[in-house]
């Protein structure tokens, strides 16, 4: 049987950290093999220039695709995408391969998608199915689903989603997430160790805060006035919190602005450009909660039992754990949800809850569905 060669693409330093067990899986399988395709936030130094994350790994890079433009405009991410089309089309000449990996909903994967269609080159696509009416992702993965010739899920319900769509069930599989595999296969530093590398201090709660621009919400409240009302909520409670940097959406730049003078202004907060996924993931356990936007919260964080406080729309219609809590845009709104968070009862309720989104095997089950793929032409066609 001749090798598989898989393109992966990854733009940001949430979706590399989910693909490190698939690479490392993939290097063990003589059947298989891959190209490492890198751009976006990880080439920017303002987003912390997270390619120099994936050189530490010892993970190979291929190619780079520069695309991203630093300005906080919907005109300057469309000439960042249109930048972006014509790297990859070099990208697709210059290397041979069998088929596009792409993970998630990032609209820069759009023309990843349109280069592969271009070249025809079979796609696969890493969680569709999922719902976020709170951001424009909806319809970019719904897009890419619909592109996609085979489905990596992360739950039941997400594959029954799919399979509503109209893609057909042999070419959708229920694998978990990735994440599952980086949380139950981690090695993590002691407590005193990773606290002393952010300068924590051990007898204070630590949150994590990370908070990124909502693309589709109608409420009219603006992202700086989001972020304004989440520090205000926190002021009155005695934690550290460690801030990361939101994504590259419009509107990240009033949302970065008010973390650089909240931290400025008070030693309790923490600014760290990018944890990486296994710093990340070394703290969450030593974490009283989570709070903001982000889909680690909803995905993630109930593996390890502890509380999100979920603001606003963003992450609307994913499938939720009983450690969700969400909640309003307002000040007072946020306050409530942290002290639900905090309730004993609640915490102790939410120590016997079952996680939804796989066990740690989910790296392995995607290899060996994809070394034994017939890449012939009724696969392409759909």
């Amino acid at each position: 049987m001749a090798k598989i060669t898989c393109a992966i693409f990854t733009t940001t330093r949430a979706e590399f950290g989910l693909y490190l067990p698939l690479l490392r899986a993939i290097e063990k399988e003589a059947e298989l093999d891959y190209l490492l395709f890198v751009g976006g936030t990880h080439c920017a130094v303002e987003h912390g220039k997270t390619i120099e994350e994936i050189k530490q790994q010892n993970i190979p890079i291929d190619a780079q695709f520069d695309f991203l433009l630093n300005t906080d405009s919907r005109h300057a991410l469309l000439h960042s995408l249109a930048v972006e089309t014509f790297q990859l089309s070099e990208i697709f000449k210059q290397y041979s391969f069998d088929l596009v990996i792409v993970l998630g909903d990032r609209i820069e994967l759009l023309p990843i998608i349109t280069a592969a269609i271009v070249y025809n080159k079979p796609i696969a696509h890493l969680y569709g199915g999922e719902i976020t009416q709170g951001a424009i992702d909806d319809q970019v993965r719904n897009m890419i689903t619909k592109a996609s010739h085979l489905h990596f899920v992360s739950c039941e319900a997400y594959a029954h989603n799919l399979i509503d769509m109209g893609e057909k069930p042999e070419r959708v599989f229920n694998v978990g997430s990735l994440a599952t595999d980086i949380m139950v296969q981690l090695h993590r530093p002691d407590k005193i160790t990773l606290f002393r590398k952010y300068n924590l201090q051990d007898d204070i709660p630590v949150v994590i805060l990370t908070y990124h621009p909502v693309t589709l919400d109608l409420k009219g409240i603006s992202a700086r006035e989001q972020i304004v009302n989440l520090f205000d909520a926190l002021e009155s409670f005695p934690f550290q919190v460690i801030v990361t940097a939101p994504n590259m959406d419009p509107g990240h730049e009033d949302i970065r602005n008010e973390i650089i003078e909240r931290v400025k202004a008070n030693t309790k907060y923490h600014f760290i450009e990018s944890l990486g996924i296994e710093q990340y993931h070394a703290l969450l356990p030593y974490c009283e909660m989570v709070i903001g936007n982000s889909s680690s919260g909803i995905v993630e964080v109930p593996f390890y039992k502890i509380p999100t406080v979920n603001i606003g729309d963003r992450q609307k219609g994913r499938l939720r754990h009983p450690s969700v809590i969400d909640v309003g845009y307002k000040k007072d709104e946020i306050v409530e949800g942290i002290k639900k968070a905090l309730d004993k009862s609640f915490r102790d309720t939410i120590s016997q809850m079952q996680y939804f989104f796989g066990n740690g095997n989910t790296a392995k089950q995607i290899v060996d569905i994809l070394k034994n793929l017939k890449l012939n032409e009724s696969f392409l066609r759909k």
